[in-house]
């Protein structure tokens, strides 16, 4: 006679099959949902899914002992925490942080504490779960725990977010550790070898990483000559090169301003060429100029002092060029970029101030699209709206207090989490009264999305 425990993983196993269509069913509708959220991301090499095997599942159910656990077979299935897996697999080992605060962009908190997907509104996501989790053999993993609703009943599923390494680890791991018990008996040994290994990859990562930036750059280098994207690379290299070689000439020291070159040589692209007019003779003249300035004096420690006073009838553009002018000889690093900015341009300093904070909202807030948003309200009401949000905005980069908000990377991050929060505003407020009950919650959401990316 069977022992009862193979009994109940018997009739486990029997009500698992009959329901493997509706898992299928789920894991094509769980990938469908993340292809769609992060298909055009570079980061993002491969989504991978898997169901539970029927041999997988009855080993489970035996060492975790659900036998003991559960009395009906229901219970023990809808307790399986990763009866469908999904992993998302990216290139580099910092990939995986950056993919796992993106999903916060797609997930919004239910009612049970999960977090409910704006793609499918099956799908959910437990993102209270500390990130990065630990595993039994002490390494960290993104490992999030999810559901997806069918015919009202869940089908649990797990989510991984592994760069290339990491799943390259954890081939090797399963293989020779878990599959193989004749390792037991050399337990304290191999769990050495296997850490020096798993070191080993972290660098063999790093190598990777910068053998790729090193390829991307070859091929952007390759670029240079006459055309847009060339010129604002060499433009970005030539400012970066001047800053150092000036700085330590007039202070004595450098800082690390790469970052702050490309919004620089990005600025200048979009005020000067992006009308398409003349501009093979306005890029030979800056090449011109920058070689110019290569041979000319630049003191780093003398005040910035405006030509004339600033104002601006776009209230985007006033409190911005407020809060730099309040900061041009106070912050360093916000004198080192606009002693370069306004050397660089040709109209006067308080001009070029306004242009460049034009730019900043241009590059933020796509003007056709914000336009059109809540254009159910009434016309005033509309506009009340946006320029509630467009302060919040303002507000999150003010109070980050930081040269951080006009990197490039960090631009396209907030238009980004901008558009999207804002289309999600759009959607969800029929009416104008219904936004201002909540106004204060959209504001705390809104700035909170933003001022993360500077902490």
């Amino acid at each position: 006679m069977k022992l009862s425990l193979f009994r109940f993983i018997d009739e486990t196993i029997e009500l698992y099959e009959r329901k493997m269509p509706a898992f299928q069913y789920a894991e094509g509708q769980i990938k469908n949902a993340f292809y769609t959220m992060f298909n055009e991301g570079e980061s993002v090499v491969s989504f991978r899914t898997r169901i539970k095997s029927t041999n997988s599942l009855k080993e489970k159910l035996i060492r975790n002992q659900f036998y003991l656990d559960y009395e009906k077979p229901e219970d023990a299935i809808e307790h399986l925490s990763d009866l469908i897996g999904i992993i998302m697999q990216c290139r580099f080992i910092r990939n995986e942080a950056e993919l796992y605060k993106q999903l916060f962009k797609y997930f919004e908190v239910s009612s049970d504490g999960y977090s409910a997907c704006l793609i499918d509104k099956n799908i959910y996501l437990n993102l209270r779960m500390p990130q990065p989790q630990i595993q039994r053999n002490g390494f960290t993993i993104f490992r999030i725990d999810g559901y997806y609703v069918f015919n009202e009943s869940r089908i649990n599923f797990e989510l991984q977010i592994k760069s290339l390494v990491h799943t390259f680890w954890s081939e090797i791991e399963h293989e020779v550790v878990y599959k193989n018990p004749d390792f037991v008996m050399y337990d304290s040994f191999n769990r050495n070898m296997l850490g020096a290994i798993r070191d080993n990859l972290d660098v063999v990562d790093r190598q990777l990483e910068i053998m790729y930036k090193e390829i991307s750059y070859e091929s952007k280098r390759a670029q240079i000559g006459m055309d847009e994207q060339g010129f604002k690379v060499f433009v970005a290299r030539s400012v970066n090169d001047l800053v150092n070689r000036k700085m330590k000439e007039s202070v004595g020291f450098t800082t690390d301003f790469k970052k702050c070159s490309a919004t620089i040589a990005q600025y200048i692209y979009i005020h000067e060429f992006a009308n398409g007019e003349n501009n093979r003779e306005k890029m030979i003249m800056y090449l011109e100029m920058l070689s110019a300035l290569s041979e000319a004096p630049l003191d780093f420690s003398e005040q910035i002092k405006l030509e004339k006073d600033y104002h601006s009838d776009d209230p985007f553009v006033e409190r911005l060029g407020r809060y730099l002018m309040s900061q041009l000889n106070v912050n360093f690093q916000w004198h080192v970029f606009f002693t370069m900015l306004f050397i660089i341009q040709r109209e006067n300093d308080t001009e070029d101030l306004r242009n460049f904070c034009k730019v900043i909202k241009l590059l933020l807030i796509q003007p056709r699209w914000y336009a059109n948003c809540f254009s159910r309200f009434e016309t005033k009401q509309a506009e009340s709206v946006r320029n509630d949000l467009m302060e919040i905005l303002l507000d999150a980069l003010i109070d980050a207090n930081t040269i951080k908000i006009i990197y490039e990377d960090n631009l396209y991050r907030c238009m980004n989490i901008f558009r999207a929060f804002v289309d999600r505003i759009n959607e969800r407020y029929q009416t104008y009264e219904a936004y201002v009950n909540e106004s204060q919650q959209i504001r705390n959401d809104l700035y909170h999305q933003i001022a993360i990316l500077f902490h």
